[in-house]
């Protein structure tokens, strides 16, 4: 195969794990998938049914991929209009707007809720994060810290203005962790509290506790029984569980009818998930046969028949093939 071939390859590879993230979002945006996230994972909903939630506290139309993280970049509506307008102006602009979109980085979906039943109405703003895997080159929480904070001082000449700092509203930050290889099936929860160092003065907690991170790591929904949301989003986002399965879970366990679009992404999800994973064991397998070949100067069929290898041989063989080339 020739280098070209292989970053042929890396670009399909990567539009397969986009289109993967794509599915998951749109899964999750779903009105009904939100009440229970928000029923379980947010202790102002706790009270409330999962229809109540769906029907009357989650406010609009939840963003997906639209809003971005950082204020001083553009939201997608923006970008699609710049875009737009410059299709209509002369040829031979690309370069200069194509840098606009580089490193805006969106928050997968953004929504608000309100808490009825009070006073006044208690608006909170909502963010979730669906996370293919936990190997990040920096600690996740660290960007959960982040997204919190900028939802926070997004609030700024929108919520509050001037100094009416009361009326900052509190924000959750919740991260879905799709394939994990340790700690599966658990929940922890990262939030403001209060310590007396000296003295015995106490605030009231709505004033300091305005931001809270959730992270959700999923696993086998065999081993979530005990835990709704988990085995939830275990089956729905599972993508070795195939449509048929999910279907009957999730009407016979959470009363969630699955429409069309959600059966459509869920089997697309089964579909993108099994050529990921194929395309990263040949990729390892591979790896692994070119070290051999190399340290011990030996032929592609002699590193193959040395290790016990259960994947086509020819899939390896491209691979190393390609590997190998573009090495030379």
């Amino acid at each position: 195969m020739s280098e070209q071939t292989g970053i042929a390859n890396s670009i399909d590879i990567a539009k397969q794990e986009a289109q993967y993230d794509s599915c998951a979002k749109k899964l999750l945006s779903n009105t009904i998938i939100l009440a229970w996230i928000l029923k379980e994972c947010v202790p102002e909903f706790k009270q409330y049914s999962v229809a109540q939630i769906a029907n009357d506290c989650i406010e609009v139309e939840p963003q997906v991929s639209k809003v971005a993280v950082d204020q001083d970049q553009l939201d997608k509506d923006e970008l699609e209009y710049l875009e737009d307008m410059s299709d209509k102006s002369i040829e031979g602009k690309n370069t200069e707007d194509n840098s606009v979109k580089e490193g805006i980085v969106f928050y997968d979906i953004k929504f608000s809720a309100v808490v009825p039943d009070t006073k006044e109405p208690v608006q909170l703003f909502i963010n979730i994060e669906a996370q293919k895997d936990d190997k990040t080159p920096y600690p996740l929480i660290k960007r959960g810290l982040y997204y919190v904070s900028r939802m926070i001082s997004a609030q700024k000449n929108t919520v509050f203005t001037k100094s009416h700092y009361e009326k900052i509203r509190k924000v959750y930050s919740i991260w879905i962790h799709l394939n994990v290889d340790e700690h599966e099936n658990s929940i922890t929860k990262y939030r403001v509290s209060e310590e007396q160092v000296v003295g015995d003065y106490h605030e009231l907690e709505t004033n300091y506790d305005l931001l809270t991170v959730l992270i959700l790591k999923l696993g086998p929904a065999g081993g979530a029984e005990n835990h709704p949301i988990l085995k939830l989003l275990d089956v729905l986002l599972s993508p070795d569980t195939k449509p048929d399965e999910k279907k009957i879970i999730l009407e016979r366990d959470f009363d969630i009818p699955m429409t069309k679009s959600m059966r459509e992404e869920a089997d697309a999800m089964c579909n993108l998930g099994q050529g990921i994973r194929e395309r990263a064991v040949i990729e390892s397998t591979g790896n692994t046969i070119i070290k051999i070949m190399i340290n011990k100067n030996l032929s592609f069929d002699d590193a193959y028949d040395s290790i016990y290898c259960e994947e086509d041989r020819d899939d390896i063989k491209a691979y190393v093939d390609e590997h190998m080339a573009v090495a030379k």
